[in-house]
C-alpha cells in the first residue's frame, strides 16, 4: 500500500471495517508471526499467565507502513505525519489480555489504597484507565511496583532482541480487543478531518 492508498482509504472507506480488516488484522509487514509469537511467549513466561499470539497486536506504523501523525522524537526532531516506516522506527504492540491488565491493575490499586489521601492522584494513568487502557509509560514513578517494572523489564529485553531486530518495542495493555478498537477508530477519525481539512 503506498501513501497514497493509504490516504485515499482513510478518505473513503468506512473506518470501521477498515479497522477490523487492516489496523487489527493478524499480519504486520514489519513484524511477522513467529516475532509475534515471541513477544507472547516472553510476556507469558514473565508473568505466568497465558498470553497468546492472539493477544498481541501489531499497530502503528509496523502495520500501516506510515505513521499517521505527526510524533516529536526525545532530540526535539517533529516527523512528519504519514511517514514511512523506516530501519529505526519502533513497533507499536497493543497487548489485549483481561487477565493480565486484571494483574497489573490489582497493584496500582494496592499502591493507591496504601496513600493516605483519595483519591489518589493518577496523574495520567487515570484519563486512558478510564478507556481500558493502561499506558505503561504513565505507571508511577520514583516507586518499585513488581508487576508493573516487570512489564518495563519484558520490554527493554525484547528491544534488545536480534531475533527482533533490536529495535524499540512499546507495548500498551488494554482489558478487550473492543477497548482497543474503538482507540484505533477514534485515531483514524481524527486523521480523517485532518485530511478533510487539507483539500
Amino acid at each position: 500500500m503506498t501513501v497514497d492508498d493509504l490516504r485515499a482509504l482513510l478518505l473513503g472507506a468506512d473506518l470501521e471495517e477498515f479497522v477490523d480488516s487492516v489496523v487489527l488484522a493478524d499480519e504486520s509487514p514489519h513484524f511477522s508471526v513467529e516475532q509475534v509469537g515471541h513477544v507472547a511467549a516472553a510476556l507469558s513466561t514473565k508473568f505466568a499467565t497465558g498470553v497468546s499470539p492472539a493477544n498481541i497486536h501489531v499497530v502503528g506504523s509496523a502495520k500501516l507502513g506510515f505513521g499517521l501523525f505527526k510524533k516529536r522524537t526525545r532530540e526535539g526532531v517533529v516527523l512528519p505525519a504519514f511517514r514511512s516506516f523506516r530501519p529505526d522506527s519502533d513497533i507499536d504492540i497493543a497487548v489485549v489480555c483481561p487477565t493480565l491488565f486484571e494483574l497489573i491493575w490489582q497493584e496500582l490499586s494496592t499502591h493507591a489504597n496504601s496513600k493516605p489521601w483519595m483519591p489518589w492522584d493518577s496523574d495520567k494513568l487515570g484519563d486512558y484507565l478510564i478507556y481500558g487502557w493502561l499506558r505503561p509509560d504513565h505507571f508511577p514513578k520514583h516507586v518499585r511496583l513488581r508487576r508493573c517494572d516487570d512489564w518495563w523489564d519484558v520490554f527493554s529485553a525484547l528491544s534488545a532482541d536480534s531475533r527482533l531486530g533490536r529495535r524499540t518495542i512499546r507495548g500498551a495493555l488494554y482489558y478487550s480487543r473492543e477497548q482497543l478498537r474503538k482507540y484505533q477508530l477514534r485515531g483514524l477519525n481524527q486523521c480523517r478531518l485532518k485530511l478533510e481539512a487539507q483539500l
